[in-house]
């Protein structure tokens, strides 16, 4: 069985809710009896019996992510109202969080979780990996803590480049880092730079710049 902060996150997804308060309002309990589910680090078999009653999610995925997610799903017509069909309830998805320190293997990057995360449904089509930013000079476009989602690329293509855009990108020192750039057309390099301009810019070419692209920034969120 996974701990009590793993089912409280699937509880959280499952039910589309983000506070405490909004989850109060789906099981239909009050917000002290979460602070005290909370507090013993015990999840009442009420709240999956209430989960499965309103959304069918199978409690089996709640306790140990045992698939499928849903048991059943919502009855509804179709366009010709002649046929009912089971439409997916699901809102969202679960992601996991690495840390921008990595190393890069033969086969890909060997990436550390650090958390995980409910996602709008809409953001899964363009995320390939979610990072957790805790580094500089790449403010506003990147505040601190942000988590950041990269669409990646393929072992073996090669990434479109649009100038101007940010992207993430392997140092062999650093792991991941996200920098803006540049297309210089008159020798066909490119500029690396931070949105900070006191902190220096790089000038490499695109075979160089195409072995250290890791993917494309698609979206950023402040976690605070």
């Amino acid at each position: 069985m996974g701990t009590f902060d793993e089912i409280y996150k699937r509880i959280l997804f499952a039910s589309n809710c983000q506070t405490q308060m909004e989850l109060a309002a789906v099981l239909e309990i009050s917000q002290s009896s979460i602070s005290d589910a909370k507090r013993r680090q015990s999840i009442p078999s009420d709240w999956l019996i209430k989960l499965y009653d309103k959304f069918g999610v199978n409690p089996d995925w709640l306790r140990d992510k045992k698939e499928p997610m849903y048991l059943r799903g919502i009855a509804n017509l179709d366009e010709q109202g002649t046929n009912i069909v089971l439409e997916d309830v699901s809102r969202g998805f679960m992601a996991k969080v690495f840390e921008t320190y990595c190393e890069k293997q033969e086969n890909g990057y060997a990436f550390n979780a650090v958390d995980e995360v409910v996602l709008p449904k809409n953001l899964q089509k363009c995320t390939s990996y979610i990072f957790n930013y805790n580094g500089s000079g790449m403010e506003p476009s990147l505040p601190r803590l942000a988590l950041v989602g990269v669409l990646g690329k393929n072992k073996e293509e090669k990434l479109p480049v649009i100038s101007g855009e940010l992207y993430a990108l392997y140092l062999e020192q650093e792991g991941i880092v996200f920098r803006r750039i540049y297309q210089n057309i008159e020798d066909n390099t490119y500029t690396i730079c931070f949105e900070n301009p006191k902190m220096p810019a790089s000038t490499i070419s695109l075979a160089s710049l195409q072995e250290k692209l890791v993917g494309k920034v698609s979206w950023v969120l402040h976690k605070f």
